[in-house]
C-alpha cells in the first residue's frame, strides 16, 4: 500500500467483501471508508504498509475487520489522535490541515463507522484494527 491506487483498490474490495457477506448497502460504503482512512494513513504516514480484510465471529455474530499493518512505531497517544484535528501530539494548527490534505479526522472518523477500533504493537511496527458488526451492538 504505497499510492493512492493501493488505496482505491482497498477500498473497493472492501466495500465487496462487505455487499457479499451480507452487509447493507450503507454499512459497507461505511467500511469501504473505514478501509479508505487506515489505507491513507499508512501512505501519508507510515510510508507504505498493508491492509488485511476478513470476516469473523466475534462476541457480537459477524464482522468484517480491517486490519493496517506498517513498520512504523506504534502511535504514541492512540486517544488524543483519534480527537478530530487533532495528531498524537495535539492540535493541528489550521495553516498545517490545508499543507496536509485533510482535516485530521481520519482515524476518528474510522472509530466512529465501526464498532471496535484497537491497536496493537508488533515486533517490528503495530497493527490498527477496526472492527464493524453486521448487526451493530448497541453502545452505551
Amino acid at each position: 500500500m504505497t499510492t493512492e491506487a493501493d488505496v482505491i483498490g482497498a477500498r473497493v474490495a472492501a466495500e465487496r467483501l462487505a455487499l457479499q457477506e451480507g452487509f447493507p448497502r450503507l454499512a459497507a460504503q461505511e467500511v469501504a471508508l473505514v478501509t479508505s482512512e487506515l489505507a491513507w494513513n499508512l501512505v501519508r504516514h507510515a510510508g507504505g504498509g498493508e491492509i488485511d480484510l476478513a470476516m469473523t465471529n466475534g462476541p457480537h455474530g459477524p464482522a468484517l475487520v480491517v486490519a493496517a499493518i506498517d513498520g512504523s512505531p506504534p502511535i504514541a497517544d492512540l486517544e488524543t489522535a483519534l480527537l478530530d484535528g487533532h495528531t498524537a501530539s495535539g492540535p493541528i494548527p489550521p495553516e498545517e490541515r490545508m499543507r496536509r490534505r485533510g482535516l485530521g479526522s481520519g482515524l476518528g472518523a474510522a472509530l466512529r463507522l465501526s464498532d471496535r477500533l484497537v491497536q496493537e504493537a508488533l515486533p517490528k511496527g503495530k497493527r490498527i484494527v477496526a472492527t464493524r458488526y453486521l448487526v451493530r451492538p448497541t453502545r452505551s
